[in-house]
């Protein structure tokens, strides 16, 4: 009889485990020393409701073992949405990246690979205000551009960064499959 509880240890163990290695993406602190190959990724969000938006590298198509992969492996970072409006500023290693699945439990949506971004090294790379609308079954999303917000908010917010690094944009056109 003590073997079924055992088992049960372990596999709770486990499951928090396995949950806790899920990547949420942390956010960047003003000044603090970015690694080399590192830039911020910036953008600002509108939501109705709480979800959740996975990135993956950039791949030029989605395909089934890429959603299955990321499925059991999980997405290589995850940024928790909150309802209302939030910035986020957050460091990422170089590289070209997409949104890959938005997420309002239990409902989600693939996202296509036409919302390729690219972040630079010791650059802020700006893809846009995002604007998330949940209602009963629908979700809608849509990126826009407006930089002047992003630019005001990283001069109060992150002056050190926004002084010493170059601000470019790499706007992402985003799709739900």
């Amino acid at each position: 009889m003590k073997v079924l509880p055992l088992r049960l240890l372990f596999t709770l163990v486990f499951t928090v485990i396995t949950l806790c290695a899920c990547a949420m993406v942390p956010t960047a602190k003003d000044g603090e020393t970015l690694k080399p190959n590192q830039g911020l990724l910036a953008f600002h969000v509108t939501s109705n409701a709480d979800a959740g938006l996975s990135y993956v590298d950039y791949s030029s198509t989605s395909t089934f073992g890429s959603r299955f992969g990321e499925n059991m492996v999980g997405p290589k970072g995850m940024f928790r949405i909150k309802a209302g409006e939030t910035f986020y500023v957050v460091p990422l290693d170089a590289g070209d990246y997409m949104f890959s699945k938005f997420d309002m439990y239990p409902k989600y949506a693939w996202l296509q690979a036409t919302n390729r971004f690219k972040v630079s090294a010791n650059t802020i790379t700006y893809i846009g205000h995002i604007r998330i609308n949940i209602k009963d079954n629908r979700f809608g999303i849509q990126a826009m551009d407006r930089e002047l917000d992003m630019r005001t908010y990283l001069a109060d917010t992150f002056p050190a960064y926004f002084k010493s690094m170059d601000f470019k944009k790499s706007f992402a056109e985003l799709s739900l499959r």
